[in-house]
């Protein structure tokens, strides 16, 4: 948890301080939205080769590379950048480095999660959230007002040595890797694929983690705007409603898992889609601002049941599947329906209005609240002519 909020917090900082400063390098529209999205870019590219890295060499040794190269590159890079190409070169290979240091520790944490047991299952994502989205944007413009660019580049730069520092230590008991014992690379990679096309179970965890984050991304870009320009909200109190959001979110991953430890997995689910559902119908022709201010709490809450409940599945699956097959594939579902969110979003706002993403979040989550509902009705059926086996033998 330590581990993750000091990488959440030197990602938070860097995620305020990167666009600013190529503002402040006078960089053009286009190249400041680089620079704020080529941070995560990495992600999506590196996520199933570093899964299938991991077999091979363990997750500790990819973590050590990861944090060391974005020490070297915040310390020697980004400090002395000072025309836009430069900051963008540096950010590119931010973004190229940041997947080592991600997807080792969130493969490590699924591979313990069962033996944590369920009420601890969002504490990994909690603890970054925090950092990323709370500590790290609030300490990243104080030190740009009290120390400046450079000097501000220096601090995250020591939080990533601390971060490798600290890594290492969590990381001593990761397997090492099987080294030459490991399948080929490619062979690796298709193997995750297979997985997806072969486990039904598998595609459906993916596809809701894949649309709770691009319900997430799309509120995070857009409803300031919305509160602005439909509502008169002033750009504090508009923020706010991402605040809401955010705290929630983190509250329910902290202590969701207790409260919603008894429950059955298909309940938890049909607990998040109805709150997911009710979040984007508030928001499909809104009349008031309080219905802002409803919608981004269900949101919130929605959202952490909804990622506890699959970070539980995806931590199973690990168990019978292994840590390279599954890490990768956990870690690229969320951040391709993030970019999925923010990219089809704005077209679609752009041709048809602020909330057309709304509306067709709506219908998404109606179609998986019905999809929900039939499959436990026909569950029941069936389990009342004896036909199937009960919920827990099944699973």
């Amino acid at each position: 948890m330590l581990l993750g909020v000091l990488v959440g917090t030197t990602n938070g900082i860097s995620k305020v301080s990167l666009p600013l400063y190529a503002a402040a390098l006078h960089a053009s529209p286009w190249q400041i939205g680089l620079v704020g999205g080529l941070q995560f870019a990495g992600m999506l590219l590196l996520s199933l080769p570093l899964g299938a890295l991991i077999d091979r060499h363990g997750s500790r040794s990819l973590f050590r590379f990861g944090a060391i190269a974005s020490t070297v590159l915040y310390l020697a890079g980004l400090t002395q950048v000072a025309e836009p190409w430069q900051l963008i070169a540096c950010v590119t290979l931010l973004g190229l480095c940041n997947p080592f240091r991600m997807v080792p520790t969130q493969t490590e944490f699924l591979h313990i999660l069962p033996r944590l047991g369920p009420g601890k299952a969002g504490w990994n994502r909690a603890a970054h959230t925090l950092g990323m989205f709370f500590i790290g944007p609030s300490l990243g413009a104080a030190l740009l007002g009290w120390i400046g660019y450079q000097q501000t580049f220096a601090v995250v730069g020591a939080g990533m040595l601390a971060s490798l520092v600290l890594g290492n230590h969590v990381l001593r008991d990761a397997a090492p890797g099987r080294k030459d014992r490991a399948a080929p690379l490619t062979e690796r990679v298709l193997g995750q694929l297979q997985i997806v096309l072969e486990r039904a179970q598998f595609r459906r965890t993916m596809g809701i983690e894949f649309c709770g984050q691009m319900a997430m991304s799309y509120f995070t870009v857009f409803i300031v705007l919305v509160g602005i320009r439909q509502f008169g909200m002033h750009t504090q109190e508009a923020a706010g409603l991402l605040t809401l959001q955010g705290a929630l979110f983190v509250a329910t991953l902290f202590g969701g898992g207790i409260l919603l430890a008894r429950w059955h997995e298909e309940a938890r689910y049909g607990l998040a889609f109805s709150l997911l559902f009710a979040h984007e119908a508030l928001l499909f022709a809104p009349q008031h601002k309080a219905q802002l201010w409803l919608s981004a709490g269900l949101l919130g809450i929605g959202l952490g049941t909804q990622h506890l409940t699959s970070v539980t599945r995806f931590g199973l699956l690990m168990r019978e599947l292994g840590r390279g097959r599954v890490g990768g594939l956990f870690s690229l579902a969320g951040p391709s329906g993030g970019l999925t969110g923010a990219v089809l979003g704005g077209l679609l706002g752009q041709h048809f209005g602020l909330l057309a993403g709304f509306r067709l979040l709506t219908v998404v989550y109606a179609l998986q609240l019905l999809s929900y509902l039939r499959g436990s009705r026909e569950g029941a059926v069936s389990y009342g002519r004896g036909t199937c086996e009960s919920p827990e033998s099944a699973e």
